[in-house]
């Protein structure tokens, strides 16, 4: 009897197709708990810094300012030269030639602008509103500048440069500022925040920030709260020494230590500022759909700073390269990515160059626009 044909395999079901919703989810998906961390480091040495440092200071008065952008790059280079992320380094490839042209173009109009503007007020004017033309322009050109000349593992930053983005938050926006008396600052900075983070892009990968102003608010309350208490006091102490006088003004001797507590309240409030906002900042950004988280804690970085400022006054500033390296190493190692696939996915992409004048302009009007 023939043997009678072997049953049929039943047939391999289709795996399961993925959600459409995710798809097309706005947020990404929660990381697994097996995800990669990776966190940032620093190897700079203060003694191997306060060598360059004090070389740069030196050079940079005995040529008159002009070493000053040969110093900006050496700066910059040693200290994104030993951020350390995934095995690798961070470069700074400015040119400082291209600086120094930044460099004199930006004092040639400064110095005719004190000297004339001193004689003619037509000219004083008209350079201020100059200058308030072209912030825009000297905003986004200064952050394509630094960025086009960071690079790691072999691609550069680049900056997507906006004129009427700049102009609505660089010179719309301060005008509310203004207007509300003071309490719409946070607004400004979240925004402010949220331009020149947002706008960055590494190779294909896109920067994103998305911030509610609420939580700033808390942080600038806070800040402005300790700087109103010492303002308070030190005007008691004002008011105190005035009555001694018999209603004379106390001398610049006497409303010295008014001054100084002052000043060491503007000190406390920017240094809780800073570490809110900075905590606050990096839990929210994203590059693509790699996250960024930091443990970087109030107290402990009040404490690093004051310390650092003791060690300023106590060495008349010799001891600034210490106090950056502690800073700059104590940030970073609070600071991690949170890989979602592999880095090396993102690809490279040619920018713009940037200009030197532009950075050269933020810099001397004591603005720092850097990533």
């Amino acid at each position: 009897m023939p043997d009678s044909p072997a049953p049929a395999a039943p047939a391999a079901e289709a795996p399961p197709l993925p959600p459409v919703a995710a798809e097309f989810a706005t947020e990404p998906p929660p990381l697994p708990p097996s995800a990669p961390v990776a966190r940032f480091s620093f190897h700079g040495d203060a003694r191997e810094f306060f060598r360059i440092w004090i070389v740069n200071t030196l050079l940079t008065l005995l040529t008159l300012g002009i070493f000053s952008a040969w110093a900006k790059v050496r700066k910059r280079r040693y200290l994104r030269g030993h951020t350390e992320l995934l095995g690798r380094r961070f470069d700074y490839t400015a040119d400082p030639r291209r600086l120094l042209v930044g460099n004199l173009i930006v004092v040639t109009l400064f110095l005719a602008y004190a000297l004339v503007g001193s004689v003619y007020v037509p000219v004083r004017i008209g350079a201020f509103l100059l200058f308030v033309v072209l912030l825009p322009w000297i905003v986004v050109r200064s952050l394509a500048f630094n960025a086009h000349h960071t690079v790691y593992r072999g691609l550069r930053f680049r900056f997507h440069p906006s004129l009427s983005a700049a102009a609505l938050i660089y010179l719309a926006q301060p005008l509310l500022i203004v207007l509300s008396l003071g309490f719409y600052y946070p607004v400004w900075a979240r925004n402010r925040q949220q331009f020149v983070l947002g706008r960055h892009r590494f190779g294909t990968a896109y920067f994103d920030l998305t911030l509610p102003a609420g939580a700033l608010y808390r942080a600038y309350l806070a800040g402005g709260g300790i700087v109103f208490a010492a303002a308070l006091v030190g005007g008691g102490i004002v008011a105190a020494l005035t009555w001694a006088n018999s209603g004379h003004v106390p001398t610049g001797a006497q409303l010295l230590p008014a001054f100084a507590l002052y000043g060491f309240g503007a000190f406390l409030a920017k240094q809780l500022i800073f570490a809110e906002s900075f905590r606050l900042i990096w839990n929210e950004a994203r590059l693509d759909r790699h996250r960024f988280r930091t443990s970087l804690e109030t107290g402990p970085w009040v404490k690093l700073q004051l310390v650092n400022l003791g060690a300023m006054i106590v060495t008349c500033g010799l001891a600034y390269p210490w106090a950056l390296v502690r800073s700059t190493e104590h940030v970073l190692s609070r600071l991690e990515v949170l890989p979602d696939g592999p880095v090396d996915a993102i690809e490279s992409l040619e920018a713009g160059r940037g200009s030197a004048v532009g950075d050269t302009a933020a810099e001397f009007a004591g603005m720092d626009f850097g990533l």
